[in-house]
């Protein structure tokens, strides 16, 4: 046998091994997505809402400009017992005075060494740590809480006793919008909302989004958050999935924000989720393949 006919045997064996393993996704795929279609409320007692004591931390890093409309939607949701942590970040803008004239609870936290969303969700853990409540969840500066996602979302971590997340989708502020632009809401549509939808029907766990999680204080207390990961929520559920305490959808509960809008900062933020979704799978294939 010739080079070239060894090398030709070794492409053809090489495709179909990957064209195989292309059928294999989107047979499963297929199968998320007509599971989608069936699957289960996540409402479990609306009722219980109101006794439960709820903190909403909101980790922020310069968001003046968007962190006001954020705070007046989760201040309109609020019981009286419950409370709002603002985390300023190593802000050098108007993100804890603006914050703490919407009456939140501002905390804020300079350290040039330590930097990432992990670090500032860690250091509104330790805050809670005198007087802890019975659900904390995360709300990012820059999104858009829907009505009744803090209710169910709450009801859901009380009722499960699991970590929750909610529909997280991003958009683009046009009302005319490109083919490029459309292709990547389709994308995100399918990725939280379809998908995940499919996998509750399943019975599997989902992926937590950084926003819009929920989580009974007995697990988030006892998480290691303060890493200056690149993908701190998708390490974050992997860590509670190998403890025991795999993530659960709900998609009633709904959280939007926008895409960025300068072509730099999205390709930054897509290269920066490669690299660091990348990462992720070299660090778990190994403990989860055990």
């Amino acid at each position: 046998m010739s080079i070239s006919q060894v090398a030709l045997f070794l492409t053809n064996g090489l495709l179909s091994i990957n064209t195989s393993l292309l059928l294999i996704i989107c047979v499963f795929f297929l199968i998320e997505c007509i599971a989608s279609r069936f699957a289960r409320s996540c409402n479990e007692n609306l009722d219980n809402w109101q006794n439960t004591q709820v903190s909403i931390i909101v980790p922020a890093h310069n968001e003046a400009t968007v962190i006001g409309l954020t705070l007046d939607t989760l201040n309109s949701v609020l019981k009286p017992q419950d409370s709002l942590i603002v985390v300023a970040d190593n802000c050098n803008d108007a993100t804890a005075e603006i914050a703490r004239a919407k009456g939140a609870t501002v905390i804020e936290r300079y350290d040039s060494e330590n930097r990432g969303k992990g670090y500032a969700l860690d250091y509104g853990i330790k805050f809670l740590k005198s007087q802890p409540p019975d659900v904390v969840i995360i709300i990012d500066a820059d999104c858009t809480v829907h009505p009744n996602a803090i209710a169910r979302l709450t009801e859901s971590a009380i009722a499960t006793q699991k970590p929750v997340q909610a529909t997280y989708l991003m958009t683009t502020p046009k009302t005319s919008k490109s083919s490029k632009e459309l292709l990547a809401e389709f994308a995100q549509l399918l990725r939280n909302l379809v998908l995940p939808l499919g996998l509750k029907r399943l019975g599997q766990s989902c992926s937590l989004k950084g926003t819009g999680m929920a989580f009974p204080w007995h697990i988030i207390s006892k998480a290691n958050l303060a890493n200056g990961h690149i993908v701190e929520d998708l390490k974050l559920g992997l860590d509670l999935a190998i403890a025991g305490h795999r993530p659960i959808f709900c998609p009633e509960a709904r959280v939007t924000s926008y895409f960025p809008q300068q072509s730099e900062a999205i390709k930054s933020q897509r290269t920066r989720w490669e690299h660091g979704h990348l990462q992720m799978i070299r660090t778990y294939l190994p403990i989860l393949l055990k």
